[in-house]
């Protein structure tokens, strides 16, 4: 499907833009308009539910709309469901007015969408306005001819959540001819990840204004030199006449003081007295922040303003460490899904904020976005907490190889690297969760693709997160550091705890002995269903998961101590939706937390893991609530 619609001009690969995709933000140049709200939304019929999108479908019958929040997945709204296991494409349409005092020569209009599941195209007053392939990542179109000022305007989107082998993440649809059992039209869809296929327009939609030259993208490198701070910085600008404009740059502290000037496109400034930027449980103020004030100008009159957040740290690696501000971190976390009850993967401040809670009180330090980029503003959120965070694109456990693949794959990491390079919680890229590494052709493959993606960004490490054996993987000799995932007691000899210890310390030394590189256990843990126990403890029980769990912590000390591991991310921060199977009661229940976020009996043991550490390893005070003082 999708290579069809991008010979028909209908998708857009938004990572070959030359523009970069800065977060709307308003200045005293910009003015933003956010399109949030409830929105008109209709699933197709068949056969439309499966074609490319064509302007004629606008004029479905009036009757068939039904409100639908957004930002939201469409799929947990409804009562219907159909609705919730649509497959195809859906439509959302809303109506806005635009401000007549933008009709102005000094201003350009653009729509921004933060995520769309899978693919998308998009109407501005039913003429063409742009189209994207791939969720979870912002694209955006200049709407400034097709826009009526001061008039009420419609948007329209057509989304499409189908995936097959050519999408990331791959999944299967096939549309079967068997009518003595299914009915005419009818399509069999599965994905290959093990987490249900939320859908639809699932974070912020902006409408922003810019100048007519604006700033257009920045990137930010920092480092320092005892107490002064170290900040490169490259702006590139849009627009404009033969000349270039004047670019003056300021770094304000967190109280909006002025600590640092300069100017020029590129250039270098010095922050005398620098912060660092610390994760949590290294330093007592974590998660510093400055802001570089970006002002284009010429002939003396003022053209754009944008200011960019950023943290001024350092990040080194070696075959055994990884180092911040030149000090060694232990990675303390989980694997975090972005769903809830409702909203499914929409965007929830409300859910963010208690998120964010939650993790302050289990002591964590770091997340890994399983499996997917994580919304602009839980980034933003990190920065400010001192997490430590793991970015990872979409490509969960791809099966098949191909150079079609590669290059679209090869577009998001440029997408996302162009989205998230600024934020300094990020300390590493993923570039896919559990893919058929075994197979031959993963090494071309993946040795490709970390080579692309260390010319996007050489100040940080790259890894992908790996689920085949020591001997059979192809691809991990090509990464920096080996990120393992692990269900011992669970898939692989249920039931039997006594063979935690042996089996994760003999396999996590053997892939560093290996490989010579330091290893990270991404997932490890048990299902648990809220208020089940048994003594002694079985599987599915609040007690299993425990026990699995302090099975673990015991091995990893032993590690640690060996000199080698980075970190324990246990799987998974809260319970999350899957697609219906005969192995899961609807939901993975390995949370430490529940879907509603109340904890389970996990929470407090890993709670009191994290925060034992932390005192261990940097000396902080242990909380005078924790349940438990020592495992």
């Amino acid at each position: 499907m999708w290579p069809a619609l991008l010979a028909a001009g209908l998708l857009v690969l938004t990572g070959v833009e030359p523009e970069g995709i800065l977060y709307p933000r308003e200045s005293e140049t910009r003015e933003v308009l956010l399109l949030d709200g409830v929105w008109k939304f209709r699933t197709s019929l068949p056969p439309d539910r499966r074609c490319p999108p064509c302007e004629e479908q606008f004029s479905m019958d009036p009757d068939g709309w039904i409100p639908m929040p957004v930002p939201s997945s469409f799929n947990d709204v409804t009562a219907s469901a159909g609705v919730r296991d649509f497959v195809g494409w859906v439509w959302y349409q809303r109506h806005f007015f635009v401000p007549s005092q933008w009709k102005t020569n000094s201003f350009r209009v653009f729509l921004r969408f933060s995520d769309v599941h899978y693919a998308s195209v998009v109407w501005v007053n039913d003429r063409l306005a742009t189209s994207h392939e791939g969720g979870h990542l912002p694209f955006q179109a200049e709407v400034t001819g097709l826009l009526r000022y001061g008039e009420e305007n419609t948007v329209t989107v057509g989304a499409n959540n189908t995936l097959t082998g050519h999408t990331i993440p791959q999944g299967t649809a096939v549309h079967t001819d068997d009518s003595s059992r299914y009915p005419p039209g009818y399509m069999l869809h599965s994905i290959l990840p093990d987490y249900f296929n939320y859908a639809g327009i699932q974070r912020s939609v902006h409408l922003y204004t810019v100048p007519q030259t604006f700033v257009s993208d920045i990137t930010i490198s920092t480092s320092f030199d005892n107490t002064t701070g170290v900040v490169q910085y490259w702006v590139d600008y849009t627009g404009g006449g033969d000349t270039a404009p004047l670019c003056t740059v300021a770094v304000e502290d967190e109280g909006g003081a002025v600590v640092a000037t300069g100017s020029g496109l590129s250039g270098t400034v010095l922050v005398p007295r620098v912060k660092l930027w610390w994760a949590r449980h290294t330093d007592s103020r974590p998660g510093h922040l400055y802001t570089l004030r970006v002002e284009l100008a010429r002939n003396g009159q003022v053209l754009d303003v944008y200011r960019q957040q950023f943290g001024v740290r350092t990040l080194e690696w070696s075959n055994t460490a990884l180092l911040l501000n030149g000090r060694p971190v232990y990675l303390t976390g989980f694997g975090k899904h972005e769903d809830s009850d409702v909203r499914g993967k929409g965007f929830d401040n409300t859910l963010l904020i208690r998120d964010f809670n939650l993790i302050d009180w289990l002591g964590a330090n770091s997340f890994r976005t399983s499996h997917y980029p994580y919304a602009e503003e839980t980034l933003d959120m990190a920065d400010q907490a001192g997490i430590m965070i793991i970015d990872e694109s979409p490509a969960c456990s791809l099966d098949l190889f191909s150079d079609e693949l590669l290059q679209r794959h090869k577009s998001i990491m440029q997408e996302m690297i162009q989205r998230d390079k600024n934020h300094p919680s990020v300390i590493m890229w993923s570039l896919a969760n559990e893919p058929r590494s075994d197979k031959n052709q993963s090494a071309s493959y993946f040795s490709s693709l970390y080579n692309y993606t260390r010319k996007l960004d050489s100040s940080r490490p790259i890894t992908f997160v790996n689920s085949q054996s020591v001997e059979n993987d192809k691809a991990v000799q090509f990464m920096d550091v080996v990120c393992l995932n692990r269900y011992r007691a669970w898939y692989s000899d249920p039931g039997h705890l006594e063979l935690i210890g042996r089996q994760v310390e003999s396999e996590l030394t053997a892939w560093h002995v290996t490989h010579d590189k330091p290893v990270l256990m991404t997932e490890y843990g048990a299902g648990a269903v809220v208020g089940m126990h048994t003594l002694p403890a079985q599987m599915w029980t609040e007690d299993y998961e425990v026990m699995t769990l302090v099975e673990h912590f015991k091995i990893f000390d032993k590690l640690r101590a060996k000199g080698f591991l980075l970190g324990e991310m246990i799987w998974n921060f809260a319970d999350f939706l899957t697609p219906e199977e005969t192995f899961r009661p609807r939901s993975c229940v390995k949370g430490l937390f529940t879907r509603e976020r109340q904890p389970k009996m996990a929470a407090h043991w890993a709670r009191s893991r994290y925060w034992s550490l932390a005192h261990e390893l940097d000396g902080f005070q242990l909380p005078s609530d924790l349940l438990f003082r020592s495992l």
